[in-house]
């Protein structure tokens, strides 16, 4: 029998941090600056439906660390939902998150984990600003990111990395740093300020 996947669709904005320097070479050789790859990913949802599900202002956390490279696996992850979200929104979200609805990057992103933690419902506080943006959970983790800014002039440096034929997250990623990146749930704790982050707008979908 062929499975039927629920059709979803996906439009909001992605924060983006991680252990590598600034710019993250995993967005150009495909491996990361320092080995290993630890990175904290928040989503703001727009606009979105699962289904009849409508997916829209939900925010979500994830913390996930791989002991090499991202596409060569044993990845563990930590899922955060915010606690104002409905039991429908969170079935739709964990389903997409964990690659069983199929679709870009999740799919494959899924593929690399060997472990999950969660969903756990927490307050998360957000704020969308562009490249001030930031996000926390109280006890949990926290990320702020400041704009990059010129050492000549000391003024913001807009930094974009594009990818015209479509990227694995996101297509146009707006780069800043951290003044703020760090986690302890679990098995999962780091804390690395001054690294690569990103700002930048996604559009998921399975169809």
């Amino acid at each position: 029998m062929v499975q039927v996947q629920t059709p979803y669709r996906i439009k909001g904005n992605v924060l983006e941090s991680c252990n590598c320097e600034t710019g993250c070479n995993c967005n150009f050789g495909g491996f990361p600056d320092h080995g290993k790859c630890e990175a904290i990913i928040c989503i703001d949802v727009t606009e979105g439906k699962f289904g009849d599900v409508d997916l829209s202002g939900m925010k979500v956390v994830l913390a996930v660390k791989w002991p090499k490279a991202i596409h060569e696996g044993e990845g563990s992850a930590a899922i955060f939902i915010d606690e104002s979200a409905s039991e429908a929104q969170v079935g739709g979200i964990a389903t997409i998150l964990t690659g069983q609805a199929g679709g870009m990057p999740w799919e494959i992103l899924a593929t690399t984990l060997t472990s999950l933690d969660g969903p756990h419902m927490k307050k998360i506080n957000m704020e969308v600003n562009g490249r001030n943006s930031g996000f926390s959970i109280d006890g949990v983790l926290g990320v702020k990111l400041p704009p990059l800014i010129n050492p000549v002039t000391n003024e913001e440096n807009e930094v974009h990395i594009v990818f015209p034929g479509g990227g694995l997250i996101w297509d146009d990623g707006n780069t800043c740093t951290t003044s703020v990146m760090k986690v302890d749930q679990g098995d999962i704790k780091f804390d690395y300020p001054g690294q690569s982050a990103f700002f930048a707008p996604v559009e998921w979908t399975n169809q």
